[in-house]
C-alpha cells in the first residue's frame, strides 16, 4: 500500500529539497498557498484531496495547524500523519521553540521565497491596498497592523538563492519599516516527516475513519491552542 504527501505549495522549495536529500519515493499533491487567507476554504480544499486518498496506507501532511484549518477534517481508510507544530514557520525553523527564540528580540514577520511567490502575501496586499485606498491611508493601516512587529525575517532554508531575493526584501522592509534579518532554517522536521519515525513527540498519527478535533491538536503552548480555537 502507498504513502503519499499532501503539502502546502508555500513550502514546496523546502519539501522538494528534503525529498531529494532523503530519496523520498512518495508522490506529492500540492495545495494552493492563497487558501490560508480563509480557514474554511483551506479546510474544504484539504478535505477534497483527502477524499481521494482512500486505498492508500498513509498520508503525510505538510502543514501545521494553520489557524484551525485541520479541525473537522475526516480521514478515510488510511493513517494521517500531522506535524506537531502551529504553522509552516516552525517546520522550516526546526521547531516551535526555535520560532519563539527568533522572536525574543521583537515581533518577526517571517518570509521565504515560497511566501514571496505565493498567490497572496503581505507585499501584494500592500500594493493592492495602495491602489484601493491611496498611499497615505495605506501607511496608516499598515503601521497599525504591524505595530507589534519589529523585524522582517527571511528564513534561509538552503533551498534557493538568497542574494537574488535581497533587493525586493530590502524594498519591503524599508516600506513597511521593519528591520530585515535572516534566520537559519533547519530541515530536520521536514526530513523526519518524509522518512519517519512518526513518533508522538513530533507528530500526531490520526487513525483511519476519524474526525479531527481539538483532542488531536491540543499540543504545544497555550498560544497554539488559542490559535486553533480562534480559527474554527
Amino acid at each position: 500500500m502507498e504513502t503519499v504527501v499532501l503539502a502546502c505549495n508555500t513550502i514546496r522549495d523546502e519539501i522538494e529539497k528534503a525529498a531529494l536529500e532523503t530519496n523520498c519515493p512518495y508522490p506529492f499533491t500540492w495545495i494552493e498557498s492563497g487558501l490560508h487567507l480563509v480557514t474554511s476554504s483551506l479546510r474544504q480544499r484539504l478535505q477534497e484531496e483527502l477524499d481521494k486518498m482512500n486505498g492508500k496506507e498513509r498520508v503525510l501532511l505538510g502543514f501545521g495547524i494553520c489557524g484551525g484549518a485541520l479541525t473537522g477534517l475526516k480521514t478515510g481508510d488510511y493513517q494521517l500523519v500531522i506535524p506537531r507544530v502551529d504553522d509552516c514557520i516552525s517546520l522550516l525553523l526546526g521547531s516551535a521553540e526555535a520560532k519563539r527564540r527568533c522572536a525574543e528580540g521583537g515581533g518577526v514577520y517571517f518570509l521565504t521565497r515560497g511566501w514571496l511567490e505565493g498567490e497572496a502575501n503581505i507585499w501584494k496586499e500592500y500594493h493592492a491596498t495602495v491602489a484601493r485606498m491611496g498611499l497615505e491611508k495605506t501607511e496608516r493601516v499598515y503601521r497599525k497592523m504591524l505595530a507589534h512587529y519589529k523585524f522582517l525575517g527571511l528564513i534561509d532554508t538552503g533551498a534557493y538563492d538568497i542574494p537574488s531575493l535581497l533587493p525586493e526584501l530590502r524594498e519591503i522592509s524599508s516600506t513597511l519599516r521593519l528591520e530585515l534579518v535572516t534566520f537559519q532554517g533547519k530541515d530536520q522536521y521536514l526530513r523526519r516527516l518524509l522518512e519517519g519515525p512518526w513518533d508522538e513527540d513530533y507528530f500526531v498519527v490520526v487513525p483511519p475513519f476519524t474526525t479531527i478535533d481539538l483532542t488531536h491538536l491540543c499540543f504545544g503552548s497555550p498560544d497554539t491552542l488559542s490559535s486553533i480555537q480562534g480559527g474554527v
